[in-house]
């Protein structure tokens, strides 16, 4: 049965943060970086959410403080962004052995950044439709990176860069866009199915 506690942390946004940190006394977290405008409630996040804790992983759901204080994204702030973020995550990590990121857009860069700042072990990473700038960070990481095919963040060259990446597994999702998503709607929850598929041996395989 997995409890719900609140992480308190003060925000340049004007308003505190408060991180919801998920727990059923596991040894293993897995923490949620969110998109530009793609929260952690968002399909993607919220059934990789569901594969981490069925695997045995407590889970932190990050909000940034543009988002909590209901405002736009201005990229001056990301150092502001990154720094609550590593705050958030510094309030748990301790008590935990092995720690996923699970990312999504801009959030990959931010669990990027945020993975050299945390003062623990090795961390592991699920890129979800990573953007450009990731790309530097993924190439000295580990774990897997999810991209659609008709995702137009980044271009088949960019992608090439991460099939290189020594220790990150690209999976390609066929037609997907940068939701990994399609237009036929039988055919999206089937790519949602086979995606929580490649969640499940990720988290199960690191596990071991």
């Amino acid at each position: 049965m997995m409890t719900i506690n609140n992480i308190t942390v003060p925000s340049y946004g004007g308003r505190e943060l408060v991180q919801k940190h998920l727990t059923n006394n596991n040894s293993s977290l897995a923490v949620f970086f969110p998109g530009k405008n793609y929260s952690c409630e968002k399909p993607l996040l919220y059934y990789v959410m569901k594969s981490a804790t069925a695997c045995n992983y407590d889970a932190l759901l990050l909000e940034y403080g543009y988002q909590a204080a209901r405002s736009e994204f201005n990229p001056d702030d990301m150092e502001l962004i990154i720094n609550e973020c590593c705050q958030s995550i510094n309030q748990v990590c301790g008590n935990y052995n092995k720690i996923v990121f699970v990312s999504k857009s801009l959030g990959t860069y931010i669990a990027a950044r945020a993975s050299e700042l945390i003062n623990t072990g090795e961390i592991a990473h699920m890129y979800l439709t990573p953007i450009k700038s990731t790309i530097p960070f993924i190439n000295n990481s580990k774990g897997i990176a999810l991209w659609g095919t008709a995702d137009k963040i980044i271009n088949e060259e960019d992608v090439k860069q991460i099939e290189e990446s020594p220790r990150v597994t690209l999976h390609k999702v066929a037609e997907a866009n940068h939701a990994l998503e399609v237009e036929n709607l039988d055919q999206s929850l089937n790519i949602m199915k086979t995606i929580i598929e490649i969640s499940d041996q990720f988290f199960t395989k690191l596990a071991v």
